[in-house]
């Protein structure tokens, strides 16, 4: 089954939400406004992204919509559609006052969501939450109502946390004429929905604002210093990614394991270099500055490839993360999940180096060799990381084997989510997106799950225009 935005249709259904929205819940004045967050997929680095590595992402061709306007009494209402569902509303409210005061992790509001079985309103109430906590704009003096409408699969994730999050808050900035920097917006999605992510997922944030529609990736480094630069692919190639449902999914105790066993590395390598005399400064101080030559000569072999966490702080104190982990009998693989950061950093530049050549040469073969660097960082995170599943290795192997000469070039698991989905580098064409199907009719076949597809990509919300849709939603410009 294949997915994405008809923006129309989409739109549409939209406005007829928002006509019965401003009916039940009417504006305290006729200013309404309202963002557009894209799904986004990771391509190559993924959880590496505090190891300081270079990161690619890409939007997919599905979105969260939002729309905010103030109301007359004092509580926070959301009302919740999805596209793919029954198109019954789902809705949630809560009290102004607990909104945007102490509070600081957002626990207690994601207990309140729990508590209501309304898990899916947590990513709206976090983002407003942290939003008025870091000062983004004003308190209101009167009530919210936020909007929100779902291209989503039903308990897909896609980055869904994060999207919704940076649209929630750039509908709300744009509700109160606030201009916020947008790397400070990402930071705040990011942050206020980690109670769902349990990692920080910085470079989801910053792509639901900064991804292109134009199918390009994101080249993002947040680590020693933020960087953001797009990257085109060849003519006539294309991303596309896939999900499956994983017998065994992924638990976010494992993506938190993995992101402190890189760091507890990095801590032990620093005390190498500070024992061989090496200078250390800022840009250095993290896995992603090592290059695998250097660690192999310098440090694996000194290295335990396991050490509990009792032994680890005992000898180098403590870290974020570790106090609750560090039972005695807890180990921690640190060595093979450190060695995925520092290689992964390495295929990622790589990766990028092939794409640049296959654009401006028109060569085949850079093609392959990028596939082949995502068939690798595929295996490295389920070998050396435990992320992902067998549906996924089965569904990539499916895909290898059809490979380049049928125009699919390389596949490999995304670092979302529970490990269900894969991303494909594919040429745009009929053929390929043939063999794509077949390979997914095997895998779905032999899994006994149904595997989506989703093609396209849409603009990430710093590129969305609401006035261009003014009309199509029947609703007042801003005023």
């Amino acid at each position: 089954m294949s997915q994405s935005s008809d923006c129309c249709a989409s739109f549409s259904l939209f406005r007829s939400h928002l006509q019965s929205a401003f009916t039940a819940h009417p504006r305290l004045s006729d200013r309404a406004e309202m963002s557009q967050a894209p799904a986004v997929v990771d391509v190559m680095g993924g959880i590496c992204e505090e190891g300081g590595s270079l990161v690619l992402t890409a939007t997919l061709g599905i979105s969260v919509k939002v729309c905010a306007w103030q109301t007359a009494d004092r509580d926070l209402k959301i009302r919740r559609f999805e596209t793919t569902g029954k198109g019954d509303p789902h809705d949630f409210t809560l009290p102004m006052d607990r909104i945007g005061k102490d509070d600081p992790s957002g626990e207690q509001l994601l207990a309140a969501c729990l508590r209501a079985d309304c898990e899916w309103a947590a990513p709206v109430c976090l983002a407003a939450h942290r939003a008025l906590l870091d000062g983004l704009f004003p308190r209101p003096q009167a009530g919210l109502m936020l909007l929100v409408q779902s291209d989503f699969p039903s308990d897909a994730d896609l980055g869904l946390p994060c999207a919704t999050a940076a649209a929630v808050i750039d509908a709300l900035a744009r509700l109160f004429g606030t201009t916020i920097e947008p790397l400070r917006k990402a930071i705040t999605a990011a942050h206020c929905v980690s109670p769902l992510t349990v990692v920080p997922r910085l470079r989801m944030a910053m792509t639901a604002l900064r991804g292109a529609a134009d199918g390009s990736l994101l080249q993002l480094r947040f680590v020693p210093q933020f960087s953001c630069e797009p990257l085109s692919l060849p003519a006539g190639v294309t991303l596309t990614a896939a999900r499956t449902r994983l017998q065994r999914p992924t638990r976010s105790h494992r993506l938190r394991e993995t992101q402190l066993c890189a760091e507890m590395c990095n801590r032990m390598i620093l005390d190498l270099r500070q024992k061989d005399g090496q200078p250390i400064d800022a840009r250095g101080a993290h896995l992603a500055a090592i290059t695998p030559t250097e660690y192999v000569d310098r440090y694996r072999d000194r290295l335990p490839s396991k050490i509990t966490g009792k032994a680890f702080v005992e000898r180098f104190g403590t870290l974020r993360g570790l106090d609750e982990l560090s039972r005695e009998k807890e180990i921690f693989k640190i060595r093979s999940r450190a060695e995925h950061h520092i290689y992964e950093n390495r295929r990622v530049h790589d990766f990028v180096t092939n794409i640049v050549r296959a654009g401006r040469m028109a060569a085949p073969d850079a093609l392959i060799a990028a596939g082949d660097l995502m068939y690798a960082s595929h295996w490295s995170y389920s070998q050396r990381c435990g992320i992902g599943g067998v549906e996924t290795d089965r569904l990539v192997s499916a895909i290898r084997r059809r490979g380049a000469a049928a125009g699919l070039f390389g596949a490999k698991i995304t670092g979302n989510g529970n490990g269900g989905e894969v991303v494909v580098l594919m040429r745009d064409d009929e053929t390929a997106h043939a063999a794509l199907q077949s390979a997914v009719d095997e895998a779905q076949a032999a899994s006994k799950q149904p595997i989506e597809v989703f093609s396209g990509s849409l603009a990430g919300v710093e590129h969305f225009q609401p006035t261009q849709v003014a009309d199509l939603l029947g609703a007042p410009a801003a005023v």
